[in-house]
């Protein structure tokens, strides 16, 4: 048996093209931040980015729309064949419907919270992007972001841990450990940085409120599709209609409320367009693929998909260094400990959601592949037996007709002589 088994079906592609766009767009916004200043003000910029997002879920409607066309001329035939088990799901769905919308306002609300931490951090703080460390900002809203989800799948969607999962857990811990170490270091002794210490920590604590609302979201999203039939498309659209009205609403008493007048960045006048296109797109993709993960998978199957940001930072701090210069090699030595970090961090989450079996130390004897593995050896092994049972009581039949065979051509002959 070999050391790893791969336990993945064609949705996990979802993931790989989600980490590799999250890259990209981490290395261009690190290497082409001028591209995403549209404003004179780092806090209009950052709002605009998050109703850019918000507006994405709404591209969702393409969706769903090409998917009503496909669907329109099966619904008589489907309708016509429906069991009527079918119906009671149909007829669940309706009386869920209130509990959905319910569902839905606390969705919504945590997910316009879980967008703002940035544009509220540098609302409070008044600091420059430069003066703060958004590598450990980003590292420690992770860390509390795959915390919560294990710590909620656990207690709401009742996940029992096994030891592969208690390995995963520490394996994240020690790799979370090293990240913060690596960020701190940089902070404090790159002489070039030039960061804020207080306001980066303040801006960290803020901007990580998203490691606590996005799980408890997405748990509550998967709970939608658990039990209120929803595809991620459906979905994604719904929650674009409904924070587009609650986006409005608080605009507008942001608007009258401080005066706020924007200012576009004359400079980079024709790029604005181009770069909202390239944030919304983005923002959609990324939001799909999360909602495919929560539906196909878990919750707490997020953490793969995080995890890609951090891994993007890192690479985008290195390649900043490679381009300016290197005068302290110790800073490659730090980036590179960040990205071992980084994949310590993504092998324990797909061991933790068994996407990456561990075949030693019995690492692997919980989880679902190696439970149906054994219960097809336990039939296949009750199967033989049964068959062996028969054979023996064959033989056994046999050997008693022989026996009663001759017995009688004994008689027969005892018979004959007399």
């Amino acid at each position: 048996m070999p050391l790893i088994t791969w336990n993945f079906d064609k949705n996990f592609f979802y993931v790989l093209a989600y980490w590799i766009i999250e890259i990209i767009y981490r290395i261009i916004l690190s290497l082409k931040g001028d591209f995403f200043k549209i404003t004179n003000e780092t806090v209009h910029d950052e709002y605009i980015l998050v109703i850019s997002n918000i507006i994405s879920d709404l591209l969702a409607g393409f969706l769903v729309l090409y998917s009503k066309c496909i669907s329109k001329t099966k619904k008589k035939e489907t309708d016509a064949i429906r069991t009527p088990s079918e119906m009671l799901i149909y007829t669940k769905v309706d009386k869920l419907k209130k509990n959905f919308y319910i569902k839905l306002i606390i969705i919504v609300v945590l997910d316009y919270i879980s967008r703002s931490p940035s544009w509220i951090s540098y609302a409070i703080i008044k600091a420059e992007p430069e003066k703060v460390s958004h590598a450990l900002k980003n590292n420690i809203k992770i860390t509390l972001d795959i915390i919560m989800r294990y710590i909620l799948s656990v207690f709401i969607l009742k996940i029992e841990i096994y030891r592969h999962r208690i390995f995963s857990i520490i394996t994240i811990g020690l790799g979370f450990i090293l990240l913060i170490i690596c960020d701190n270091l940089l902070i404090f002794f790159d002489s070039k940085s030039h960061y804020q210490f207080d306001k980066t920590y303040l801006y960290a604590a803020i901007a990580s409120i998203g490691g606590f609302t996005y799980p408890i979201e997405d748990t509550l999203i998967k709970q939608i599709f658990s039990k209120d039939y929803l595809y991620p498309a459906n979905f994604q659209f719904y929650r674009g209609i409904a924070e587009s009205i609650l986006a409005i609403v608080i605009t507008l008493i942001l608007y009258f409320s401080f005066g706020v007048i924007l200012k576009f960045n004359t400079e980079n006048l024709n790029i604005v367009i181009p770069t909202i296109i390239l944030v919304t797109l983005t923002g959609f993709f990324k939001a799909f693929v999360t909602l495919k993960i929560i539906y196909h998978y878990s919750s707490q199957s997020v953490s793969f998909l995080r995890i890609a940001q951090s891994f993007g930072g890192s690479i985008s701090i290195f390649i900043n260094f490679i381009k300016n210069g290197i005068d302290d090699e110790w800073k490659i030595g730090l980036i590179i400990l960040e990205i071992i970090g980084v994949l310590m961090i993504l092998f324990a989450s797909l061991i933790y959601d068994e996407i990456i079996i561990i075949n030693i130390c019995e690492l692997s004897k919980n989880v679902k592949l190696g439970i149906i593995n054994r219960g097809e050896f336990d039939i296949k092994y009750m199967n033989f037996f049964r068959d062996s049972q028969l054979d023996d009581n064959q033989l056994v039949a046999n050997d008693n007709n022989e026996n009663y065979s001759q017995d009688k051509d004994y008689n027969e002959n005892e018979n004959n002589r007399e």
